[in-house]
């Protein structure tokens, strides 16, 4: 079953599309499938902003995990969001058929026109599933060679109409969000550079228990540094000392720090120890607040400050200014988008690797070695000069 340009729909008027580009007012409902890794899926919100820019009238849904709804639901230019259960895959099919049934009898009510499979997605079967069961006309997604399963690259090749080229060896690595955007590009619509940004709405109930939360804590709203020293994986999380002299610092400048971390208990326990024998400007969050209260505290900051991770993402996708400590994260990849930013890193000739620490042993020494001094002096300078600026430390 081989699909493309319908004739029916009209020449795009594009002469630099791509010659299976597809025409605007063919795209009327749209389905997009979210990553499951929250920076993922935070920048992958570039592609409602720059769709609903590109075709206002056009309904988009998305399909995201339960986890990670919040960043979708409140946001006007979402039409519905759909939720996967995080458990359904490690249950299997059959335990989790009927509420899989119950979604697909859910989206082929919605009649798409196009599906979009984030490239970022860690599971590829959704995609070529719905397509095939809702029979949506188009669908646009990541290479079929990305995926290890024979299986799987046949069903893509099959089923999706457009796909985005293998990346080349050599090719220069594009920032994520560019990525994504790619998937309009690749169907013939070219975002405007005014609406490639990602958009997250904290919704009200999430605005007012932050400022009830602040004003309850003596915290002053625009007059706080958001730290955020963990990441998922603990190679990411930032050194206790490179912490601790930050935090000290920010005690000697009268700085007010609210730290937040996830909710698993290593990642609690260790923003607990960063609290001890502290005064009452640092103020430990870690795991106290959900997906769309922590956008809600993000807005309410003056500057974030911490690890690559996904609340550096949301952070910036709520318009703050950023410093970004990477280690084996590849920051022309995964820098913050679209806002002011600093980045601190070493010169260890093996980053970016991407893996799990030196080894895949969990320790990243290019993120241990990043000396102190040049955070504070990144923190110090902040403001004084436009744009982004990278200060590296041997």
């Amino acid at each position: 079953m081989t699909r493309g340009h319908d004739p029916a729909c009209g020449a795009c008027g594009n002469l630099s599309a791509p010659r299976d580009a597809v025409p605007a007012a063919c795209l009327r409902r749209v389905l997009i499938i979210a990553p499951q890794l929250l920076g993922d899926a935070v920048l992958s919100s570039v592609l409602i902003t720059a769709l609903k820019d590109l075709i206002p009238d056009c309904r988009i849904d998305v399909m995201a995990h339960q986890s990670l709804i919040d960043l979708f639901c409140h946001n006007p230019a979402i039409a519905a969001v759909h939720a996967i259960d995080a458990d359904w895959r490690r249950k299997g099919l059959l335990r989790t058929a009927g509420r899989r049934r119950a979604l697909i009898r859910t989206l082929r009510r919605r009649g798409y026109d196009l599906l979009i499979q984030s490239p970022h997605t860690t599971d590829g079967s959704w995609g070529p599933a719905l397509i095939a069961l809702l029979r949506i006309p188009y669908a646009v997604g990541a290479s079929a060679a990305m995926h290890g399963s024979p299986l799987k690259r046949f069903f893509w090749r099959r089923l999706f109409t457009h796909t985005l080229p293998p990346p080349h060896a050599h090719q220069t690595p594009r920032h994520a969000a560019e990525i994504h955007l790619d998937l309009l590009r690749r169907l013939g619509l070219s975002p405007r550079p005014q609406a490639r940004h990602a958009v997250i709405e904290p919704g009200a109930a999430a605005s007012a228990r932050i400022a009830s939360l602040l004003a309850a804590r003596g915290i002053p709203r625009g007059g706080f540094v958001l730290f955020a020293p963990l990441a998922g994986q603990r190679s990411r999380t930032l050194d206790g000392a490179l912490c601790r002299d930050f935090l000290d610092h920010c005690e000697d400048q009268g700085e007010h720090v609210v730290i937040i971390s996830g909710r698993d208990a290593w990642q609690q326990a260790f923003a607990q120890s960063l609290c001890q024998d502290r005064g009452g400007r640092v103020h430990n969050l870690a795991g106290a607040v959900t997906l769309a209260e922590l956008a809600a505290l993000a807005q309410a900051s003056r500057l974030f400050v911490g690890a690559d991770s996904g609340p550096m993402h949301l952070a910036a996708a709520m318009g703050v200014p950023v410093i970004a400590c990477f280690g084996p994260g590849d920051e022309r990849r995964f820098h913050p988008w679209q806002v002011r930013y600093r980045l601190v890193t070493t010169d260890h000739s093996c980053r970016a690797c991407e893996l799990d620490g030196c080894g895949n042993g969990g320790r990243a020494e290019c993120l241990c070695d990043i000396a102190p001094q040049a955070l504070l002096d990144a923190f110090g300078v902040f403001g004084t000069r436009p744009g982004p600026e990278l200060i590296r430390t041997r």
